[in-house]
């Protein structure tokens, strides 16, 4: 996870220039592919997967982007590939209502070719493609393995998922994504994509690291955290960020002095609050 940053020191990077690399994922283990648990619509007899399109939505927020987030890396995993076959990336934006449902804006479609060789990993494809601020990103990968007899299954994994995996295939009936082990993907529910985006954020913020304008105590932690800001100043928003990336405490109260971190699990977390001087100053805790 390259978004955490392990030693802090007493750095103000200016507006122009600072990017921070971030993945943003849903697999609680990116990294592993199982031999089996997948899901495609297909034809046994014929020897394909057919149409198949396999999704997830990101709401970058939840993960602590909240600029502009550059694509620069998506990966994913390959549970099978009967040959080298091309498998198609879409990046949408969602941009009404709450996914599956609701509008999206394709941003960018790009290609991957994957073979036998890379059955049971998670692989790797390069892009530059902005999502803009506050926008829902849904990675969409399809591939169609009838005309030329090849099958195709997506990488998953038991370890687990922070949010749904979605499938759609107008062969099958599935006309519209849903949720693997929901409705007619009812006894899939091991099928959980193994999906990591990678980004670059922060372009034009001003984020200052072990900020002495902002104080916090006890750290290490175990109930409540407070915190206090230089004389002129006020905290206008917080987050709680985890080893993830994932936002697990926020607030917009402005003058807010302390959480409650009792029910997070123990770990390290960044700190990130937005003072009344338009800088977001950042502090490390360690959770007991």
């Amino acid at each position: 996870m390259r978004k955490i940053i392990t030693s802090l020191a007493v750095v103000a990077f200016a507006a122009t220039g600072f990017s921070q690399s971030t993945t943003v994922t849903q697999s609680n283990d990116p990294n592993s592919v199982s031999a089996n648990g997948s899901v495609a619509c297909g034809n046994n007899a014929g020897g394909y997967t057919s149409d198949n399109y396999y999704s997830r939505a990101f709401k970058l927020s939840n993960y602590g982007v909240t600029g502009d987030f550059t694509v620069t890396e998506v990966r994913f995993g390959v549970q099978t590939a009967s040959t080298t076959l091309p498998v198609t990336i879409n990046l949408y934006n969602q941009t009404s209502g709450t996914y599956p449902a609701g509008t999206k804006s394709l941003l960018k479609s790009f290609t991957k070719t994957i073979s036998p060789a890379d059955v049971g990993t998670v692989v790797s494809a390069t892009t530059n493609q902005v999502v803009p601020a506050g926008a829902t990103l849904v990675t969409e990968f399809f591939h169609d393995g009838q005309d030329e007899v090849q099958v195709f299954y997506f990488g998953t994994n038991a370890a687990g998922q922070t949010a749904p995996s979605y499938l759609k295939s107008e062969g099958c009936g599935i006309m519209n994504p849903i949720a693997t082990g929901t409705g007619a993907l009812n006894g899939f529910a091991s099928a959980q994509w193994v999906i990591s985006v990678v980004g670059t954020t922060g372009m034009g913020t001003v984020e200052v690291l072990n900020s002495q304008d902002v104080k916090i105590y006890p750290n290490p932690v175990r109930e409540t955290l407070n915190f206090g800001v230089s004389k002129g100043l006020s905290v206008d928003s917080f987050q709680i960020i985890d080893a993830s990336g994932k936002v697990v405490k926020s607030s917009d109260a402005r003058s807010k002095s302390s959480v409650d971190v009792s029910s997070m699990a123990k770990g390290v977390y960044i700190l990130k609050a937005k003072l009344s001087d338009g800088k977001v100053h950042v502090q490390k805790i360690v959770k007991e």
